[in-house]
Formats: structure tokens, sequence, C-alpha cells
């Protein structure tokens, strides 16, 4: 059995989390934005993209109906251990979930922010006609730990923290290949969902509703997936050819939500201010 310990990946006030072993973001990642949002309880840090003037793309599970603010903080963010911010930011006024999002576990983790104040941000391309993948390297970005200490079973401490965007490659892997032999496939809607990971790099804490990009053949880096969790899992490596060469026996897999199967939503939402493309994928080279 595929043993695995699930985590939402948003950042509470206790913790400022980033990419575990990644780099500072290419310039070329404007888009990508920071999220802080005000809860009856606590206040907490997403990622998300713009992906037009007035709307960014979020996982659901980063403004639940609890939240009460949010603002929306441009590329030129710089954090520290007290969250102060150094950049434009946007004050939304209006969150929308998937009318189907009841937990990360069931699926449709995905939402949109708007703000009524335009950005003038270049908007990230969506892609209409992504086809799961098998062994392709994806792109991935966000505001979440560099580094971590596995505390127990349920609980990982931040140990290292960054103060701007993040990014690194990862693996991707067919949702239902990835969850394989696990509990996970009593939940359906996660074969909607594609699995990245890395052995020694991985999406943590403060990542939520960031983006997993794959690249076109006109050059762009087009979102096909929106960072929802992870889990440590226990001998991932018998069921994704990736893993095979490390066979560590716990790995670091997290889900992504499929943008394209969102699509038809995302359009619909947005009042058709946000169409999706045809694209032609092509293969990343990572650049490590």
């Amino acid at each position: 059995m595929l043993a695995v310990i699930l985590l939402a990946l948003l950042a509470v006030s206790s913790a400022e989390d980033r990419i575990h072993n990644g780099t500072e973001a290419k310039p070329d990642l404007a888009s990508v934005v920071f999220i802080y949002s005000r809860r009856q309880s606590q206040d907490s840090t997403c990622t998300g993209t713009v992906i037009s003037e007035h709307y960014v793309l979020t996982a659901a599970h980063c403004v639940p109906p609890s939240t009460k603010s949010v603002e929306i903080y441009t590329r030129d963010i710089h954090l520290n251990e007290k969250w102060k911010t150094h950049a434009p930011s946007f004050q939304a006024d209006q969150w929308i979930l998937h009318r189907d999002y009841k937990n990360f576990l069931t699926g449709y983790d995905i939402a949109l922010i708007r703000v009524a104040t335009p950005m003038t941000i270049p908007p990230v391309p969506l892609p209409a006609n992504y086809s799961h993948p098998k062994d392709d390297w994806f792109r991935a970005a966000g505001y979440g730990a560099t580094n971590y200490t596995i505390i127990n079973a349920t609980h990982f401490d931040p140990t290292a923290r960054a103060t701007s965007l993040m990014e690194t490659y990862l693996h991707g892997a067919v949702g239902k290949d990835c969850f394989k032999a696990s509990y996970l496939e009593e939940y359906p809607h996660l074969m909607n969902v594609i699995c990245v990971g890395k052995s020694d790099s991985t999406i943590l804490q403060g990542d939520s509703g960031g983006p997993s990009f794959a690249q076109g053949k006109d050059g762009r880096f087009y979102q096909v997936g929106i960072t929802s969790f992870n889990g440590l899992m226990s001998d991932v490596y018998k069921y994704i050819s990736w893993s095979l060469a490390s066979k560590q026996r716990f790995t670091f897999i997290s889900a992504v939500t499929d943008v394209s199967y969102y699509c038809p939503w995302i359009e619909e939402t947005t009042g058709g201010q946000v169409k999706c493309q045809t694209f032609d994928a092509i293969k990343i080279v990572p650049k490590f």
C-alpha cells in the first residue's frame, strides 16, 4: 500500500514558506503574485497568477468562506520574518470558489480572485488542450518554504525562508498513476490533477495556488497546473517511472489542479475576459 501524509500548502501566520531547493525566479515570471488573506481565526499567504487585468487564478483552499479580505502583491514584493512588504498591491473585491469545492481531497481546488483596479501585468496564457504528462518536466513557482524539518508524521517545520519568488523544475505524472495503490483512489475527482515531484526539490507550504508551467512551441510558458497539496509518500518509485532511479523510501509528491479541465469554468466565471488557448507543447529541458 502506498502511504501518504497530506498537507495543504497555504502558509498561516506562524510560518512563511518557499519552494525547497529552488532558485530565485527569472524575470519572465512577472505574472506570479503573492496573495495575503485575512480570516476570522488567522491570516495566511498563497501564490497566484495574473490571467487578465482583473483576475488572479489560485487554489480554492486559499480563499475559504472564512476569508475577510484579500490583497494581491506584485512580483516586486520583498518579505521578512514579519511579512513586511514593499510592492504595489491590489485589493480584491471578490473571490469565487468552484461551486463543487469542499476540500482539497475532493478536487475542484480552483478559485478566481477579482480586483477592481486593472493590473498592468502581462497575463499568463492558459492551455485549452493540455494532455496529462508521462515524464514531462514542469516549471513551478511560488512563495513557499526553502527548507524544512520533519517534526512528526503530520508536521513539517520550515527552517529557511526566502524573501522573493522562487522557482524549480519538477517531473510530472498522471494523477491516477501517482495515487495508484493508495487510498486516494477513493477520491475520483483527484484523477483530474497532475502530480509533480523531484527527489531533491518540492513545492511546500505557501506555494498553494501557484503555477506549474509547460512550454509551447511559441516559446511561451502556459500554466497547466495550480498547486493544491503535497504528500510524503512511501515506495512511490514502484509506481512512477522518474522515481525508479532514486528508490527513496519516502518522496514528496505534489498534486496540482489540471487547468485545462477547468477552462470552461474559468471562461464562464470571468464572463469571457479569460479564454484558454490551444497550444502545442514541447519538452522542457531543465536549466539546473
